[in-house]
């Protein structure tokens, strides 16, 4: 008599795992529009048009959006729709001072962590990073920065700075992006490969407790760059 509960309980389950999948899904794939500028900022997002392209009712479009609005990519506007967030200068300032810190400090745990598979891996983004210079993909160089950063995640062993980490991040990847693929495509991709030679020929060399303070200057190095390349009232960093 109990093997009808059972499969009850698996059929259950086996729909729940399926929707959470497929709102993940689509989350991930909003998310990433809406980062990567597909999606403009003040642009409207209407639930039945994106429940067609999903094919999906307009219930788990809904709560994705609900994430995103918590998550401050979008702001819901009664009887309109959401509306992908505006790029808030001045507050993505204070979110970036903040990064800095969090950051160096991750950075500082990853430091005696830092094993051979992360040197090997660091060593490989570098050399991927060179060789972007003959090669202008926003994306990638994107891409390659996103993998310091799980560098970092992994040796720091700590998954709430991770996750406190990773949250900063996505609220400051946008003013980047717009930055860089309208910026000088050598000066972009030199400042994230001077980060990794930095961090290689700090590894190598024996010193102690830099890391952190490497991450934080590379930060700061990048903050000024946007705010330079954002308003035009500051001189160009070195």
């Amino acid at each position: 008599m109990q093997f009808p509960k059972k499969r009850v309980l698996t059929t259950g389950l086996n729909i729940y795992n399926k929707v959470f999948v497929m709102k993940e899904t689509i989350y991930q794939i909003i998310r990433k529009r809406i980062m990567y500028l597909e999606y403009k900022p003040g642009q409207i997002l209407n639930e039945k048009v994106l429940a067609e392209e999903f094919k999906v009712s307009r219930s788990p479009i809904k709560d994705v959006l609900n994430r995103l609005e918590w998550e401050q990519f979008v702001r819901v506007i009664p009887r309109t729709g959401s509306m992908v967030s505006e790029i808030e200068f001045s507050r993505i300032m204070n979110v970036y001072q903040v990064r800095c810190e969090i950051e160096s400090f991750e950075a500082s745990l990853a430091e005696g962590q830092f094993f051979s598979k992360h040197l090997t891996s660091l060593k490989e983004l570098y050399e991927t990073c060179k060789n972007l210079m003959t090669r202008e993909d926003p994306k990638a160089l994107t891409e390659i920065d996103a993998s310091l950063r799980s560098l970092i995640h992994d040796a720091a062993g700590n998954k709430v700075l991770e996750d406190v980490s990773e949250r900063l991040y996505s609220q400051t990847f946008r003013l980047w992006y717009s930055v860089l693929v309208k910026s000088d495509w050598n000066e972009e991709v030199s400042a994230v490969a001077r980060e990794l030679e930095t961090l290689l020929e700090y590894s190598s060399s024996g010193v102690s407790n830099e890391f952190g303070g490497i991450r934080k200057a590379h930060l700061v190095k990048h903050l000024e760059r946007l705010r330079h390349k954002f308003l035009g009232t500051l001189e160009r960093p070195i």
